[in-house]
């Protein structure tokens, strides 16, 4: 059976789900994600921000511009909290986004390491799901969740990934579910109404 990185295997769901870009700021502790968007670059398109609250933001105007799911990420601390007003933007217009939140290392949570804190509990009030994997192996699993919640709910979705877990091999056999998924209550306006539109301005 073919491995694949955990890393690699979360933006391979995501692609599954016709996600091909992410916005987010490069961090340590999500080193193994920014070397999976390298290696899938032909897939998945990084678009970096200034800071990860303008990323989160991002991700919100992306469902409300395209009526697709836009996914943003965030190093741990620091990294994880300025996504905050991204999220609440997301849950008080009811739009699906999915948050990716790095955490350190497994060895190194609980014991006061730099940058290091319970990530889950400050995400509960903003998101309609929030979960940390707790195996290497639960990763595409958890995107895939991730997802689903997000357009089921209409909010934003908080996956967060230890550093090392996105590092360690898989077994690469996760059949996605996704579908073809515009959410229901998205209207694309027409061609006819963009140009009556263009017609008020004027």
């Amino acid at each position: 059976m073919a491995k694949i990185k955990g890393a690699n295997a979360v933006l391979d769901v995501m692609y599954k789900w016709g996600i091909d870009h992410l916005y987010g700021f490069p961090g340590g502790s999500f080193d193994s994600t920014m070397n999976a968007i390298y290696e899938m670059q032909d897939k998945i398109k990084f678009i970096e921000v200034r800071h990860e609250e303008a990323g989160a933001l991002a991700a919100s105007a992306e469902y409300k511009l395209t009526g697709k799911l836009g996914v943003c990420m965030g190093s741990a601390g620091p990294g994880a909290i300025h996504l905050m007003n991204g999220l609440y933007d997301a849950k008080y217009d009811k739009t699906p986004m999915v948050a990716l939140v790095a955490n350190v290392p497994t060895p190194r949570q609980d014991i006061n390491f730099f940058q290091a804190f319970d990530e889950t509990p400050w995400f509960r009030d903003v998101a309609v799901w929030v979960h940390q994997a707790k195996t290497k192996e639960a990763l595409p699993f958890l995107m895939d969740t991730a997802i689903r919640q997000a357009y089921a709910k209409k909010g934003p979705a908080v996956l967060v990934i230890p550093k090392d877990f996105g590092w360690q091999e898989i077994e690469d056999n996760y059949r996605v579910s996704a579908s073809n998924h515009v959410a229901d209550n998205y209207a694309a306006p027409t061609a006819e109404s963009i140009e009556a539109a263009t017609k008020l301005i004027k």
